[in-house]
């Protein structure tokens, strides 16, 4: 059974970045993506994240640290915006606990705040973030594909 936890989600702070760093390379390069992640090219990838037009970066905390971040960015598509997640994951400590519904609960909510009419991601069909996507109303695009040169 899994345990749910009380997720405070709100604004990312300067304070939080080497919690995030942190966070991030150990939940990458750790099962199931086992990439190889330093704590630099970490900094510079979630900081232009952050230098994008009309981005947002939230953290979520249980207890007071942060065991979670979502970076997503508000993109105009014909004529209404749509939210595209650039990043989003959540601690190994904290996975399966209720951290990831209570993100991706908050930018739900600013996607309805700013009248975002979707959100939208990538992700990979054999990682179990897929499935967390799929139970929480997500769905595949039926013409897009993602390309690789």
């Amino acid at each position: 059974m899994t345990e749910h936890i009380d997720v405070v989600v709100r604004q990312w702070a300067s304070d939080d970045e080497d919690s995030v760093l942190d966070g991030f390379v150990a939940t990458y390069n750790s099962e199931p993506w086992n990439d190889a992640w330093s704590r630099e090219s970490a900094e510079r990838y979630l900081a232009e994240f952050r230098a994008m037009p009309r981005s947002t970066v939230l953290v979520a905390l249980v207890d007071g640290r942060v065991v979670g971040a979502a970076y997503f960015h508000a993109r105009t598509w014909q004529d209404a915006s749509e939210i595209y997640i650039d990043e989003f994951f959540v601690f190994p400590s904290a996975q399966r606990r209720g951290v990831g519904r209570a993100l991706l609960a908050a930018i739900r909510e600013e996607a309805a705040e700013t009248g975002a009419e979707a959100l939208t991601l990538l992700t990979d069909r054999d990682v179990p973030a897929f499935d967390f996507y799929a139970r929480l109303g997500f769905r595949e695009g039926k013409t897009q594909v993602f390309m690789i040169g």
